[in-house]
């Protein structure tokens, strides 16, 4: 019996792990418990149980997937959802089953954290590091390694690897120490994150003039006094002349907008000030969208630029984590490579019923980066505070042009 227990207990303790990201909002919960996952499977065991394992982990955290699918798509993709689930969960579990040793938890790590395996690596491990090492950078993202390498060795009572990991850990305890004495890391003075209210016009052109307007005046009432004012991702299914000029006339004097909106065939960020709306987006976006929308097969098709550039703004280093981007690693580490000293955060959540998961998700993944780099993040959201389900039953999504006018 007493076998049995010990060869038994890691999956529930893996799927607790997983429902931290569930339970945790946007709090650090999941991501610290997120490096309960190698630290498990580092255990005796073969390749299935070590598969079990991270399933159980995987399954339990992208739950909020078939929500996030139903409420983007419509009640009649139930299976589409129900698959999306299964696969995502089966395909980030399958690395884990690599030998925990010589590497084998590393390289399980890093597949699930870079593309391609990870531009759906939510969820990660990687994560952890914001929580261990903050104000870190990349110190940080080597402790995290080092200590998911070494711990199969340290487990199997390997002396220098225990020593090495008392050595990390030490460290961390350092950094967070000195987290708590410093100043919190700000955003800067006068920049605004503005949070919307809006559902797609879903190509209605009375609807997406009214939206337009709702989204000015939300501009203008939240963004009082400001230098900068952040906006939701893709509230603008398009960027034409038209929508240029009616935001350009509508920014006060003074003011920079960052709007997110969707051109070229991109979830992108734009420029205005007053009487002048850059054509040429800031930042488009490196994550692929989980909602489908990028479909590689389809001309039309919503594309990731990859690489998420750092560009300069008020005397500051800018980054934007948009939408998905928030949840995906390998963005974060483009990040990192760049130095940013402000990031803007920004999500569109109109699909995301009331108590679903997923934008805590994606906040708590924001925070946990944002605290390894000890930079200040400007949030911007859409959400509405109910979806009408039959509404959302009777809309199509074609593979063409509508998926361009999702956000």
């Amino acid at each position: 019996m007493r076998r049995v227990l010990a060869s038994e207990w890691p999956i529930p303790v893996a799927a607790v792990a997983g429902s931290a990201w569930l339970s945790g909002g946007s709090s650090l919960l999941g991501p610290f418990a997120s490096l309960g996952l190698p630290l498990i499977i580092a255990g005796r065991g073969t390749a299935r149980r070590r598969f079990c394992v991270a399933l159980a982990y995987y399954a339990v955290g992208c739950w909020p997937i078939v929500s996030a699918v139903l409420g983007y798509w419509g009640e009649h993709y139930a299976v589409m959802a129900w698959a999306a689930w299964a696969a995502s969960a089966a395909a980030l579990s399958l690395p884990w089953a690599l030998p925990p040793g010589r590497g084998g938890l590393l390289a399980a790590l890093l597949l699930t954290a870079l593309p391609p395996l990870g531009v759906i690596g939510w969820l990660s491990p990687m994560n952890a590091a914001g929580v261990l090492f903050p104000g870190g950078g990349w110190v940080g993202v080597i402790g995290l390694l080092l200590l998911v390498a070494l711990w199969p060795a340290a487990v199997n009572g390997l002396a220098g690897a225990r020593i090495a990991i008392v050595g990390v850990l030490a460290g961390s305890v350092l950094m967070n120490l000195l987290a708590v004495v410093s100043p919190p890391a700000l955003m800067p003075q006068d920049w605004v994150g503005v949070q919307t209210h809006v559902h797609p016009a879903d190509g209605n052109i009375l609807a997406s003039i009214q939206n337009n307007q709702r989204i000015i005046e939300a501009g203008l009432r939240q963004g009082v006094g400001a230098r900068v004012v952040v906006f939701p991702e893709a509230v603008l299914p398009d960027w034409y002349g038209g929508t240029k000029a009616q935001f350009a006339a509508a920014v006060p004097p003074g003011q920079v907008w960052l709007l997110g909106v969707q051109t070229n065939g991109r979830d992108a960020v734009v420029r205005v000030k007053q009487g002048d709306a850059d054509p040429v987006p800031v930042a488009q976006a490196a994550g692929l969208l989980l909602g489908g929308d990028w479909q590689p097969w389809n001309p039309r098709t919503l594309r990731p630029a990859w690489w998420q550039r750092v560009f300069a703004l008020d005397g500051q280093r800018v980054w934007a984590a948009i939408c998905v981007e928030q949840v995906q690693p390998w963005t974060w580490l483009e990040a990192l490579c760049q130095r940013p000293t402000v990031i803007f955060a920004q999500s569109n959540a109109w699909w995301a019923a009331p108590g679903s998961a997923a934008p805590g998700i994606q906040d708590a993944s924001t925070r946990a980066w944002a605290r390894l780099m000890g930079v200040g993040v400007v949030m911007a959201v859409n959400r509405i505070a109910s979806i009408d389900v039959v509404g959302q039953a009777e809309r199509t999504h074609p593979a063409a042009p509508n998926a361009l006018q999702q956000a």
